[in-house]
């Protein structure tokens, strides 16, 4: 990942785009000149991270092997430059949100439910139209990919036990 950092103080990958996309979808046009992004300092780049909540595995699809992790809170999927969890290599400004999948610590749980996309997305080959308990190994779809769910968190393990 090559972090920059563009003058309107936007973050983005310059490995995957060449310009600031957060500006470019907000129709902020920059110089020439100005385009000359500033490196991150080190320092901002390296929060720590938290505990890995669980896994989607890419069973299906353009990133087909891919695995990903997920968070505690919302993980949000899909082809925009948010989305905590990318399935197409080169993110777009104008993309959306097609799902997100949910940990909740305090009730051990993970739910999934639909994003802001028009697309329709599924678990275990059923639509999902409301908030959906996931089980170990659920397959859900957003498209032409298909991620199978792998839980580390839940009735048998938290991290909260573990402090």
């Amino acid at each position: 990942m090559n972090l920059k950092r563009c003058p309107n103080g936007h973050y983005y990958d310059a490995d995957e785009c060449g310009f600031c996309p957060k500006c470019e979808s907000q129709g902020l046009t920059l110089p020439a000149t100005d385009r000359q992004e500033a490196e991150v300092p080190q320092s901002e780049t390296q929060e720590k991270p938290g505990p890995v909540a669980g896994w989607l595995a890419c069973i299906e699809g353009e990133p087909y092997g891919c695995i990903y992790e997920l968070k505690f809170g919302e993980n949000r999927i899909g082809d925009s430059w948010d989305a905590d969890i990318r399935l197409s290599g080169t993110p777009r400004p104008d993309g959306c949100c097609q799902a997100v999948v949910t940990y909740d610590q305090e009730s051990r749980t993970f739910t999934v439910n639909i994003g802001e996309s028009r697309e329709l997305s599924y678990v275990n080959d059923q639509v999902i139209l409301f908030d959906t308990e996931l089980h170990q190994r659920d397959v859900i779809q957003i498209g032409g990919v298909r991620l199978m769910f792998i839980p580390l968190c839940g009735p048998d393990f938290s991290w909260k036990d573990e402090e």
